[in-house]
């Protein structure tokens, strides 16, 4: 007959006493979950006889802590944080609005990768995001750099370059 280690008969040992001692309590627990269930389920026949309140029964019992913060989100008078921030119908105008490049300054610079994009705004407050090769009202933007935008208009047969700089923001002190 093979011969068994000694360290596998202490786990074995160790295994056998944990279940003696632990079984038992684990059987009682469940059945006195299941008989508080049961007198529960013939106390209120119409309640569903389904949801299982067992761990929430001996949690109170012992004094367990389910958890522990409870946040509440206080909704009245607030708009609902799951409803769309955008609202209505909209409608598709078909046409782009083309920017005047006379009606707007420069008033930043965007570099995305190798790509700069120039930030244009006109007198109403709009704003435009445009980048070299875009379209403007008789003809379109040849280059952004760090600090101008460099485009081409033609009038009447003739062709000009218009170039807007970035205004240099003065500080508090001039």
């Amino acid at each position: 007959m093979p011969r068994i280690p000694e360290t596998a008969w202490k786990v074995l040992w160790g295994l056998t006493i944990t279940g003696i001692c632990i079984f038992p309590a684990l059987a009682d627990a469940r059945a006195q979950g299941a008989a508080s269930t049961k007198s529960e389920a013939k106390a209120l026949p119409n309640t569903a006889a389904s949801i299982d309140t067992t761990a929430l029964d001996q949690a109170a019992v012992e004094g367990i802590t389910l958890r522990e913060r409870v946040y509440y989100y206080q909704a009245f008078n607030q708009r609902d944080p799951f409803q769309s921030l955008i609202a209505g119908e909209f409608e598709e105008s078909g046409e782009l609005d083309i920017v005047d490049i006379y009606g707007v300054k420069l008033v930043g610079v965007l570099a995305g990768g190798m790509e700069k994009f120039a930030m244009l705004e006109d007198n109403n407050g709009y704003s435009y995001i445009m980048k070299a090769g875009d379209p403007i009202r008789n003809g379109n933007i040849v280059s952004v750099s760090d600090r101008t935008l460099v485009a081409r208009v033609s009038l009447f047969g003739q062709t000009n370059t218009v170039t807007l700089r970035l205004e240099e923001k003065k500080s508090k002190g001039e």
